[in-house]
């Protein structure tokens, strides 16, 4: 369902499968080290440090101490299924996406500082802007637009600046945005569609 290599340990990756287990793979053994229970959505490494690893499952988001292999954190809150998450680039914070809410963590605190509310549209997938720290991108799909108009339309990105905690919208698919990446090089956010397309933002 998802995967992810660690930041520093350039020979160990992992992914999560349907039967919510986490597996670690050592790429030059080519072999599975161990495996954990808490991971079907997502598999996401801390940045830079690769100490922890956040795992998305059902409606909570669980943090890991990659070492031990130790459940340290556990994020609940969401009262959706929880299908994508993201940290910022330090690794402090953490972002998990359901379809009607997104949410910032603590790690420090394992709390959650701020949410924002979908109002009525679906949320997807989120990626912190490389050049902006206090601006999370978020892509989802407008269900007002597809009520009122029959057809899925012009899909919108949500930039939420969390410092002022507002929010902008910006067309930009014809259908669901399902994925999103950030490059620090010249700060590109690319976004990924079901209408097929790839895009680059600056």
């Amino acid at each position: 369902m998802s995967l992810d290599f660690h930041p520093r340990k350039t020979e160990l990756f992992c992914f999560c499968d349907n039967d919510n287990e986490i597996h670690y793979w050592n790429l030059n053994l080519f072999s599975c080290m161990r495996m954990s229970k808490g991971g079907m959505a997502q598999v996401r490494f801390q940045p830079r440090l690769g100490h922890f690893l956040a795992a998305a499952s059902d409606k909570v988001v669980s943090i890991f101490d990659v070492e031990t292999d130790r459940q340290i954190l556990t994020f609940q809150g969401h009262s959706k299924i929880v299908n994508y998450i993201c940290w910022d680039v330090n690794g402090d914070y953490l972002a998990s996406v359901s379809h009607d809410l997104v949410k910032l963590w603590s790690v420090a605190t394992g709390e959650c500082i701020q949410e924002l509310s979908s109002g009525g549209n679906q949320f997807h997938s989120c990626v912190f802007h490389p050049s902006y720290s206090t601006l999370l991108v978020i892509g989802g799909i407008s269900l007002i637009f597809c009520i009122l108009f029959f057809s899925m339309g012009p899909q919108s990105l949500e930039l939420w600046n969390m410092a002022e905690n507002k929010s902008m919208t910006i067309p930009a698919h014809e259908n669901i945005i399902s994925a999103l990446a950030q490059s620090p090089v010249g700060g590109i956010v690319a976004t990924a569609s079901h209408d097929g397309s790839v895009k680059l933002w600056k």
